[in-house]
């Protein structure tokens, strides 16, 4: 299965928090580890690998040698931190109620990733599945969202409320300081992180409501997705074409690569939904040229190479048999459109 994905706006809130506590110097070479530029969170709200996220916390923590370093970072935004997601959750009028929107609404946050709830007598467990155990660096997400998860229960229960304990996964450490940050118990070695809430704080009535004229409903979540969530692994591939494309690398090994995938994989899964990836790169290629070519002043050469062609010519020919036009043009036409 194509690995999990994130919406690059649950990122933002990480970097912002990043720049506020560390040098540039620092935050810039951790991005570069993870492959990632600033470029990617300025653009549309796309999906991309979110082993990145996991990426990203390691390298930092190894930087700073601050072991826990996600959950002081997530503490500095919290759950309001998660966009439009956070205020349609948050719009409940009651926890039980905001339980249902969070786990209902996860799929424009998350590709991949789940919401769970597991009964345990007197208490629910709330619990947060990645799909990103087994990637270095993923203690930091299961850190890192038990605090989202407090701050999530504490909008109803109280500023003050803590969970009768804490869950995650991993081996006990000798450093009590996780725990002493978090204020409550953890048991270790779980299956997935979560937080203990006890039954009869299902019930607890929102502590701060907001009125009709500024609530946000399940259809305003579309705001945080381009078009929807990926639904295949060749939409995936087009989302990543589009961000690799900075970088001039938009091969099929490179396209693998960021998805967590061997090539062959990413081609027998293609292939299993009637793609192949050169089709897909070409489409893509053409059309990021017409783009290019109708709205910037970009010369040919420099639009051949930034998508990948070697030579010039190859992509002439190619543009012409997509378009039926040269690209010299095409991009006539797109300017008598518009100065039109």
């Amino acid at each position: 299965m194509p690995a999990p994905l994130q919406n690059v706006r649950a990122w933002k809130p990480v970097l912002e928090a990043t720049d506020e506590l560390l040098s540039p110097r620092v935050v810039e070479g951790a991005l570069r580890s993870a492959g990632l530029s600033r470029r990617i969170f300025e653009g549309p709200p796309v999906f991309i690998p979110y082993a990145l996220q996991a990426e990203f916390a390691e390298n930092i923590a190894r930087r700073t040698g601050e072991r826990h370093f996600a959950p002081f970072v997530t503490s500095q935004y919290g759950y309001e931190g998660l966009d439009l997601y956070a205020k349609y959750v948050l719009d409940a009028p009651r926890l039980d109620m905001a339980l249902v929107r969070g786990i209902r609404a996860l799929r424009f946050l998350q590709s991949g990733s789940s919401a769970e709830l597991r009964d345990d007598g007197d208490y629910l467990i709330l619990q947060f599945r990645s799909g990103i155990g087994s990637v270095i660096g993923a203690r930091h997400i299961d850190e890192g969202t038990v605090v989202l998860l407090i701050d999530f229960v504490r909008h109803y229960a109280g500023p003050g409320w803590l969970p009768e304990w804490i869950e995650l996964p991993g081996d006990v450490p000798s450093d009590p300081t996780l725990e002493s940050s978090l204020g409550a118990p953890i048991r270790w070695g779980a299956s997935l992180p979560g937080v203990a809430i006890p039954g009869d704080v299902l019930r607890a009535l929102n502590l701060s409501p907001r009125d009709a004229r500024t609530a946000t409903v399940y259809r305003d979540l579309r705001a945080m997705v381009r078009n929807r969530p990926p639904r295949s692994l060749a939409e995936t591939v087009r989302d990543t074409l589009s961000i690799l494309a900075s970088t001039g690398d938009v091969s099929e090994e490179a396209v693998a690569k960021w998805l967590g995938l061997g090539r062959r994989t990413l081609q027998r899964h293609l292939a299993s939904e009637g793609y192949r990836f050169r089709d897909i790169l070409i489409a893509f290629q053409m059309d990021r040229a017409a783009m290019l070519l109708e709205e910037t002043d970009h010369s040919v050469q420099e639009i051949a190479y930034a998508l990948g062609y070697r030579e010039v010519n190859s992509f002439r020919r190619a543009f012409r048999k997509w378009t039926g036009r040269t690209p010299t043009e095409y991009a006539a036409v797109g300017l008598v459109g518009v100065l039109a």
